[in-house]
């Protein structure tokens, strides 16, 4: 009942929505993109949707927004709990087991969920618009599975970062300075190790 309860409130949440609204902003300025690089490549104005998100989701734009709006919905609340006091009768009532499996899952689902969102979101108001055709094949579907799990990750990232300086804002900014250093890392000094760049996390590299 307890890692019901905290999955329910990472999902329903205010700080959920927000991140849902400003992941699909961020993924809409990535797809404007995506389709300026397009047009410079073809006379064909009806892409498909696929193709526009791939790119938009492999870019370094969508990408470096992705891990501090994953930890916004949930990934503070351990941190709250514990500063308020509201972690005893919490453990009490479940115990530490049950309330450090309910912040958990809430942390990854809700993380994983404001990934995707966004994304069906824009898939939804491309179909009804028209212009763009919809062809969703399998490399889109594996691309759309591994950024819900860098969503994931992402926020359980902030959430232990959160709880190891005992700071807040830490949970949203760690996973973004984090992901931006393995960038440079990857990109600059060891580029052969495709994987220590989180953008091939989600392009499969």
């Amino acid at each position: 009942k307890a890692i019901v309860c905290d999955v329910r409130r990472a999902l329903a949440g205010r700080w959920f929505w927000a991140a849902l609204l400003a992941t699909t902003a961020a993924l809409s300025l990535s797809i404007g993109q995506a389709a300026d690089a397009l047009m410079d490549d073809t006379q064909n104005l009806r892409f498909t949707l696929s193709k526009l998100l791939l790119m938009a989701l492999c870019g370094d734009f969508g990408m470096l927004t992705l891990p501090a709006l994953s930890a916004l919905p949930f990934a503070a609340q351990a941190l709250h709990e514990i500063k308020c006091g509201a972690v005893r009768p919490a453990v009490f009532r479940a115990g530490r087991r049950m309330w450090i499996l309910g912040k958990a899952a809430g942390c990854i689902l809700s993380g994983m969920q404001a990934a995707a969102a966004g994304l069906l979101g824009l898939i939804l108001y491309a179909v009804r618009g028209g212009g763009i055709l919809l062809e969703i094949n399998a490399e889109f579907n594996a691309a759309l599975l591994r950024r819900m799990l860098c969503g994931g990750i992402w926020a359980s990232v902030g959430c232990v970062m959160a709880l190891a300086t005992e700071t807040s804002s830490a949970a949203h900014l760690g996973p973004l300075c984090l992901c931006y250093a393995l960038m440079m890392l990857g990109k600059r000094f060891f580029p052969a190790a495709v994987m220590l760049n989180p953008i091939n996390w989600i392009d499969g590299g």
